[in-house]
């Protein structure tokens, strides 16, 4: 007899593998840079507030990558953009917690942030898928 599994379990293995995956194009290096280069037009970036810059940057990566099978199937961006709103405006709602405590008047940016990392996850999500690297 066979042994049994939860789907839980078994949909939360499934996810952290295609997670490591599609980690796996995501440089450290480029991510450090481009965190510096895009935040040091507004305030002195310090070692706390890449971590935190960076934790963002690879959670908004992960959402555009997890969605992009959505895309993939024929969807426009925005259609698949409005299916992950709610996880999309949390992250931007988090990062700019953070950053209003350094710099007032600072939501556009961070919301632009996110969608540039969003973008990013949904291109690479998009290539994996097209080349079946699942």
């Amino acid at each position: 007899m066979g042994m049994l599994t939860s789907f839980t379990a078994k949909k939360l293995e499934k996810q952290l593998t295609y997670e490591r995956n599609v980690l796996r194009d995501l440089s450290y290096r480029e991510l450090c840079r481009r965190v510096h280069t895009y935040w040091q037009r507004y305030m002195i970036v310090s070692h706390v507030i890449e971590n935190i810059c960076m934790d963002a940057a690879i959670e908004a990566y992960l959402l555009g990558a997890h969605y992009s099978r959505f895309a993939y199937y024929g969807e426009k961006i925005e259609t698949v953009k409005s299916r992950c709103i709610d996880e999309y405006e949390q992250l931007i709602h988090e990062l700019h917690e953070y950053m209003k405590q350094l710099r007032d008047g600072i939501y556009d940016v961070c919301a632009r942030y996110i969608d540039a990392w969003w973008e990013e996850g949904m291109e690479k999500g998009l290539r994996r898928q097209k080349l079946r690297l699942k």
